[in-house]
């Protein structure tokens, strides 16, 4: 899904960061956090997930301004062992929060081989898969999930209980590229539903369906409401459906139960908590030696004859690479209407206007 050429406009990766960070400290952000989303935002953007891109900076501002979320934010570690942490997020910017435990699971896996901590009272923390990725640059394996307010009808039912509750894993590789997964547990991540209402697409059927009776929907709804629900990864039951539904409760209990803020059922709008782990690989055998078995096996799967309709056979984090790899080339095409509309919510806080 993605901005129609004729409407996008390239914008260069660091400006962007610039732009928004700016946005934030006018808005009364620390300059470490507010450059810490910033640049959890435009990496979504560069891999190709623009549902969790800059498209959002001015709905957090929004979010700033109505008292939902608390900038400045206090991280309180809550308790704590060589392994294990709690973190309360202090009501804050959900990116910040997390950012903080990965890097403490980062931490404790360097001392004790592997390290998780759970984060509550927290909000939005984007693409998932930033904070298992913060753990190849250490040689590590890293794992993150959070849970989210219902938008997942369970198998069977019609009213949405179970957030799209997103499941993310990285490993590092050696010649080939890192196996990145970043997947809701829903058939697709409700940011995704917010971009085609945006870009004016239509939803495929599969997406979403109606509470009342489970009637498709294709035209894509401008807000989350009680009519319409996303259905849980898979779908119906002969097509797995309980799988995806299955996966989204065992994030509730990782994310949700564990911390102690909440299943998604019990969340406010706009709340999420959520669990972050690291997996230090020497603890379990030489380093080099995993990332060339890890090779072989990439090396394996893209060597699979493609099927009639396919160029070839991708892994985890091919599409976001290769998009990454052409964004940080040619730039990122944002839709014109949201470049006004950051650079008018920049020039109503007396920021810099860079984009």
């Amino acid at each position: 899904m993605r901005v129609r050429a004729e409407d996008a406009v390239l914008v260069d990766a660091s400006t962007l960061r610039e732009q928004v960070a700016a946005v934030f400290i006018a808005r009364g952000a620390p300059e470490e956090h507010a450059r810490i989303v910033a640049d959890i935002l435009v990496t979504a953007d560069l891999r190709g997930v623009d549902s969790h891109g800059a498209l959002n900076t001015v709905r957090y501002v929004g979010d700033i301004d109505s008292g939902n979320y608390t900038v400045p934010q206090t991280l309180e570690v809550v308790n704590e062992t060589p392994a294990t942490a709690v973190l309360d997020n202090g009501n804050g910017f959900g990116f910040v929060g997390a950012h903080r435990a990965m890097s403490m699971a980062i931490e404790k896996a360097r001392e004790v081989g592997i390290g998780q901590v759970v984060l509550r009272h927290g909000h939005h923390i984007g693409m998932a898969a930033y904070y298992p990725m913060m753990a190849l640059e250490h040689d590590m394996i890293g794992m993150a999930v959070t849970n989210s307010t219902p938008h997942m009808r369970p198998v069977g039912g019609l009213g949405a209980k179970v957030g799209t509750n997103p499941i993310a894993f990285a490993a590092p590789a050696g010649r080939e590229r890192p196996f990145v997964l970043d997947m809701a547990t829903t058939t697709v991540a409700n940011g995704k539903i917010r971009l085609a209402h945006r870009l004016g697409l239509p939803l495929p059927e599969g997406w979403a369906v109606t509470t009342e009776d489970g009637t498709p929907i294709t035209e894509a709804p401008d807000k989350a409401a009680e009519w319409w629900t996303l259905e849980p990864l898979g779908g119906t039951l002969p097509l797995g459906g309980h799988k995806g539904y299955g996966l989204g409760v065992m994030v509730d209990i990782l994310a949700g139960v564990l911390s102690g803020g909440g299943f998604s059922r019990e969340l406010p709008t706009g709340h999420n908590q959520a669990w972050f782990m690291a997996i230090d690989i020497g603890r379990f055998r030489p380093i080099e030696d995993f990332k060339a078995h890890m090779d072989a096996m990439i090396a394996e799967l893209h060597s699979t004859p493609p099927a009639p309709g396919s160029d070839r056979v991708l892994v985890a984090g091919d599409p976001e690479a290769e998009i990454l790899e052409r964004r940080t080339r040619e730039g990122i095409p944002l839709q014109r209407s949201l470049v006004e509309e950051i650079r008018a919510k920049a020039t109503e806080l007396g920021a810099p206007i860079l984009i």
